[in-house]
């Protein structure tokens, strides 16, 4: 049995829960122009700044009221994960810069920055992949490669704790919490492990190859998978409680006060109740949301694949409540990243964008 208090999400491709009170008006609030597009997925906000990663190997911090800059660090080759916060500062996973392939002998380097300054805290050398995940568990760093190798570091030093064999390539992205770590795999395989040791506590076979995982409470995994299932499994995961189903594959899963949130690629957003699986609402979008989205301020906001554009819908009824205009350029975070309070933050291709449901702050 593995126990839950809070989960700590390694990439921006889940949902993130945040704020109180609903809002009104969606507002643009502040626009900051780039010359070098960011990176998918390395853009993270600690509330006071918003920190960015760029095609050119280089990190930002950007005030996240002005968007003014604070200190940028060029740590030069490519990013192969996402910026991830630690208590101690910002993790981050880089590749040497080489075409076509990687050569032999390379390694990749997981770096701790100062979110102060940028300077490197400390720098660790972990096996090379092409992609890798981050995550908080144990008080402690975890990093999962793309074909399952998860690796435990302190986060003072960077020291290994403990490290496994590659377990299998993975189908979605992990999640992590404070006990364990919990990852699916394209052999239809649901795994958990231990924080404490790294040992494998739950291997549990799937029907169909799982797209989208998520921690619950009580002791529970959900897992969307290739067919539009969402099925919920209780503790040690020997049999499923209850399954939903769905039109077509499931791009993301995550749970709410209001119940689970499921983004489907038929189009639609669902809410289901964690008790049973039945649908709360479901809304029909313009067209896909590959990987999640942000709930803040009692709504929920999303991102469509494609359209450069974006939907704000309600979380008590599901309902339309306002719209991102198409952008002229293209969306690079495929999820807002939440700031503070109702303000959440966006990127295309050469701007960074910060948002607000109900009134901007005064800069």
């Amino acid at each position: 049995m593995f126990a839950l208090s809070a989960v700590f999400a390694g990439d921006r491709g889940v949902f993130a829960q945040n704020g109180a009170a609903k809002g009104s008006s969606l507002t643009q609030c502040t626009r900051r122009t780039v010359s070098v597009p960011p990176v998918p997925g390395t853009f993270v906000s600690d509330g006071n700044q918003v920190f960015a990663g760029y095609l050119n190997g280089t990190v930002e911090a950007l005030s996240s009221t002005t968007l003014e800059s604070n200190w940028r660090a060029e740590l030069g080759g490519e990013f192969v994960s996402d910026l991830a916060l630690v208590e101690n500062g910002i993790a981050v996973v880089t590749n040497p810069a080489r075409e076509p392939a990687a050569a032999a002998g390379d390694m990749s380097t997981v770096r701790l920055l100062s979110k102060e300054s940028g300077i490197t805290v400390w720098a660790a050398k972990v096996a090379y992949s092409e992609r890798y995940f981050l995550g908080r568990t144990n008080g402690s760093l975890a990093i999962v490669s793309k074909d399952g190798q998860v690796t435990l570091l302190d986060r003072s030093s960077g020291q290994v704790h403990w490290q496994t064999m590659p377990i299998g390539k993975l189908s979605a992205r992990p999640v992590f919490s404070p006990a364990s770590v919990a990852f699916a795999t394209a052999d239809k395989q649901l795994t958990v492990i231990s924080a404490q040791g790294g040992r494998v506590i739950i291997k549990q076979p799937t029907d169909f190859v799982a797209t989208a995982i998520t921690y619950l409470k009580n002791d529970a995994i959900a897992a969307g998978d290739e067919r539009g299932n969402v099925t919920l499994f209780r503790a040690e995961m020997s049999k499923a409680v209850w399954r939903f189903k769905g039109g077509a594959g499931i791009s993301s899963v995550s749970e709410t006060d209001e119940g689970i949130l499921v983004t489907s690629l038929d189009n639609f957003v669902y809410l289901i109740s964690d008790y049973n699986g039945d649908v709360i609402w479901k809304r029909r979008l313009t067209g896909r949301v590959l990987d999640g989205g942000l709930a803040v301020n009692g709504h929920f906001v999303v991102f469509i694949y494609g359209e450069n554009s974006g939907f704000v819908i309600d979380m008590e009824e599901g309902k339309l409540t306002d719209s991102i205009p198409p952008h002229d350029k293209d969306l690079v975070n495929r999820v807002p990243v939440f700031v503070r309070d109702r303000t959440f933050a966006l990127t295309t291709v050469n701007s960074i964008e910060v948002y607000s449901l109900g009134g901007c702050e005064k800069k």
